[in-house]
């Protein structure tokens, strides 16, 4: 397991150091200028270039880069070029609301998804299976952008039950979780639905039943738990999902999170807070896929002898 674990981890310092080289060129590369909002069209051209040169942009990209790491590696994230805003304040003010946001979107998938699931595959060819199955399918067929402006015009717009947009309260938060909480809903419902009909299959249900224990036991303590693989596995894709949702989802709802501030950025070609914001966001998707694989593996022995073997 150990094993697994370090060769897990020098793997994701290779796909972070790849990850950051990408992130920077495409944000390099990309058209227009930060000079653009910080100077007004009546500079001369000999200002421009002094700040640009003040901005270090006028230095070859692969100086710009290492002197980027350099400033990382002192502790030093820098200030936005627009605003002059400390990156670190930045993050310390978008990063509570993206968090809030992520999980209670992340508790409405898990806590509803895999009872949902299990309960349609319990009640196969049911209502229950039937009610669960047409929500999974509506819910992957819906954009969130459209699911957001529906369930604003009605739930905030007509029957004005939840706020439109902002912060601050808990039901501001109801409409931007649902939405982003939706689709991996429906993916983990399914995903959970044929996961225990598989289980409910194995030689060991059809063992521990003729042992004589309880039915319920079998379910949630044996199936419920062997069929959890599959959705640990899932998860590390669902989280990467959804932070670039959060992106559309906040900027609709005008959510003050990090997703919101990094289209501001972005948009502002500010280089210095959108590479760390997206470098942020870029690092701990691939943090949770590594723990999710050690996830996987502690509860999959067949992963941990392949490790072991390997």
């Amino acid at each position: 397991m150990s094993r697994f674990i370090f060769r897990r981890f020098v793997y994701t310092l290779i796909i972070m150091w790849v990850a950051s080289i990408v992130v920077f060129v495409a944000l390099r590369i990309t058209p227009g200028d930060v000079t653009n909002f910080v100077v007004t069209p009546l500079e001369t051209a000999q200002r421009l270039a002094q700040i640009r040169h003040g901005l270090g942009l006028d230095r070859p990209m692969l100086a710009q880069y290492l002197d980027f790491w350099g400033n990382i590696f002192h502790g030093n994230l820098g200030r936005s070029a627009v605003t002059g805003q400390p990156i670190t304040t930045i993050i310390a003010q978008g990063a509570p609301f993206t968090l809030a946001l992520a999980a209670a979107a992340g508790l409405i998938v898990y806590l509803v998804g895999i009872p949902l699931g299990t309960l349609a595959a319990l009640r196969r060819n049911t209502w229950v299976d039937h009610l669960a199955t047409g929500i999974a399918v509506i819910g992957m067929g819906v954009p969130n952008f459209v699911l957001a402006v529906l369930l604003i015009f009605f739930l905030a717009v007509q029957l004005g039950w939840l706020p439109v947009s902002g912060s601050g309260e808990l039901s501001n938060i109801i409409l931007p979780a649902v939405v982003l909480a939706v689709e991996p809903l429906a993916v983990t419902t399914r995903l959970m639905r044929s996961s225990v009909l598989d289980q409910l299959g194995q030689d060991y249900v059809r063992t521990l039943t003729a042992k004589g224990l309880p039915r319920r036991q079998v379910v949630w303590r044996h199936v419920v738990w062997n069929s959890l693989g599959p959705i640990i596995s899932l998860a590390a894709v669902q989280v990467r999902s959804l932070l670039g949702y959060t992106l559309i989802v906040e900027v609709i709802f005008r959510w003050p999170g990090l997703g919101s501030r990094l289209v501001d950025v972005v948009l502002k070609r500010d280089y210095v807070p959108a590479q760390v914001l997206a470098m942020m966001l870029t690092l701990l998707v691939i943090f949770l896929n590594f723990l999710a694989d050690i996830g996987y593996a502690a509860i999959d022995p067949r992963v941990r002898a392949s490790a072991t073997r390997s």
